[in-house]
């Protein structure tokens, strides 16, 4: 019969998906701190990616890139 150590180091995986040894699953417990930081800095990336999208979305509206546009099409017209 299986105890409850051998369930637990048998579904210890690293993060890649790899499975781990049954030492290192009891050396290395998971932590709550752990979750907590990944799910933090998993909030902070998409918010700054989203952020950037918003942004660029925003800017590609503005007449902006027409005068650089025609800007650019003054200098090379005089070369």
């Amino acid at each position: 019969m299986r105890t409850a150590s051998d369930l637990q180091a048998q579904a210890a995986y690293d993060p890649f998906g790899e499975p781990v040894a049954e030492g290192v699953a009891r050396a290395c417990p998971p932590s709550a701190g752990d979750r907590t930081a990944r799910r933090i800095g998993g909030a902070v990336f998409w918010s700054l990616a989203l952020a950037i999208l918003a942004g660029r979305i925003y800017a590609s509206d503005l007449p902006v890139t027409q005068t650089v546009a025609v800007y650019a099409a003054q200098v090379v017209a005089l070369r």
